[in-house]
């Protein structure tokens, strides 16, 4: 055991010359600083002259393009959830009421109804052929 204890190393012991370096270093407190002012008034906004506009500005309106036409189509109804090929049903518009007060007009009694008549003349409306609910317009 003695040969064991003869070979075992500790740990030097400090060196008095770092202790007394450590000691010796003065402790430098952080710089506390104010937050900076908030601007002015006239700062945030700009100054008070207005700033000129740099254009006009364009509104782009598009218009949802409707998947229903002049004629009946197979859909899946969001009411009911089953196939089935739309029921048309037509409506007057007021073009559908000017060509016959033209036809009017110029005297042709006769064929006032044809504007009545003619589904050209007239809005598509579809329908569920299932539940007859109401699906969407094709406009002429």
């Amino acid at each position: 055991m003695s040969d064991e204890a003869s070979k075992r190393v500790y740990p030097a012991a400090p060196l008095e010359e770092s202790v007394a370096a450590t000691q010796q270093q003065p402790l430098i407190a952080p710089k506390v600083t104010a937050p900076p002012q908030p601007p002015t008034y006239e700062q945030a906004i700009g100054g008070t002259t207005p700033a000129a506009a740099s254009g006009p500005n364009v509104v782009v309106v598009t218009e949802p393009v409707s998947p229903y036409g002049p004629h009946p189509i197979d859909v899946l109804c969001p009411y009911c959830h089953n196939y089935s090929r739309t029921r048309l049903r037509f409506k007057p518009t007021s073009r559908t009421h000017l060509i016959a007060l033209l036809l009017c007009l110029f005297q042709l009694y006769c064929c006032i109804c044809l504007p009545y008549c003619i589904g050209s003349c007239m809005n598509t409306n579809h329908y569920c052929g299932m539940c007859d609910k109401y699906l969407g317009t094709y406009i002429r």
